[in-house]
């Protein structure tokens, strides 16, 4: 099933919303190109030896915006924004990925990769903090809180998921509940075709050696992650998050 990568995926998803872990299982079943949403590793290495290192980054998404759509992690622009780009044709895809905000706020306290800050070491102090974006997050520079940042991005992919763009708004605990039926969907919805006639998954972790595809698929499925929210913390995140924005996500407000 060795098909012509004539089709393009772009993915979106907020830090720690398993994206990579998504790009790894489209790559080993669809044959689709998928736009880079990350820095190239040359410069990777190079911004290791470069003082105050997220410039570099911005810079590189500011430059390349026109090819590769900006950072996976940004808020995602309108449709009217994305069609002005000849990178945006009729074989053309997008996939936005949300997870549980209460899941993702805990998960944003542990691993606060590309930010300028270290994470307190409360949670709810965390919760409580403003949030100072980058450029490339392209929103704006300092928010009340982390909460802030769910509710800008998630509402963002919400917007641009209408009949003039080909998209498709998914949870992570649904791919993780069943990634290959979140296959079978992309390659349905976007006539992308297969490389396999059965479903390859990516056991391994992207970000923890020491943890496997089904160590995820317990936590986020049982949603082990509620024994580390302590009743403060419920009461800042529902003051702050958008409630009507999880409804339309399948998310229920926790008491």
């Amino acid at each position: 099933m060795n098909e012509p990568m004539n089709q393009t995926i772009k993915i979106y998803g907020e830090r720690n919303t398993m994206t990579n872990y998504v790009s790894q299982i489209i790559a080993l079943n669809l044959a689709v190109r998928e736009l880079p949403g990350v820095i190239p590793d040359a410069l990777k290495q190079l911004q290791k030896k470069a003082p105050g290192n997220q410039w570099l980054r911005d810079l590189y998404f500011a430059l390349s915006y026109h090819r590769n759509l900006g950072w996976k992690h940004s808020k995602v622009m309108s449709i009217e924004h994305l069609q002005s780009y000849s990178v945006v044709g009729p074989h053309m895809a997008f996939l936005t990925i949300t997870k549980n905000p209460y899941s993702w706020l805990l998960s944003m306290h542990r691993r606060p990769y590309n930010t300028n800050f270290s994470s307190p070491e409360k949670f709810e102090d965390f919760l409580s903090m403003e949030w100072e974006t980058f450029p490339r997050d392209r929103c704006s520079k300092v928010l009340n809180n982390p909460m802030q940042l769910w509710n800008i991005k998630n509402s963002a992919y919400l917007a641009i998921a209408g009949d003039s763009l080909n998209v498709l708004n998914q949870t992570a605990e649904t791919i993780l509940a069943e990634p290959s039926v979140f296959i079978s969907q992309l390659s349905r919805q976007f006539s992308i075709p297969r490389k396999t006639t059965s479903f390859v998954n990516f056991e391994r972790s992207t970000k923890n050696e020491n943890r496997t595809f089904i160590d995820y698929q317990h936590y986020y499925g049982n949603e082990e992650w509620r024994e580390n929210l302590s009743k403060e913390a419920i009461g800042i995140i529902n003051q702050h998050i958008d409630q009507d924005l999880m409804q339309r996500f399948g998310y229920q407000l926790l008491e």
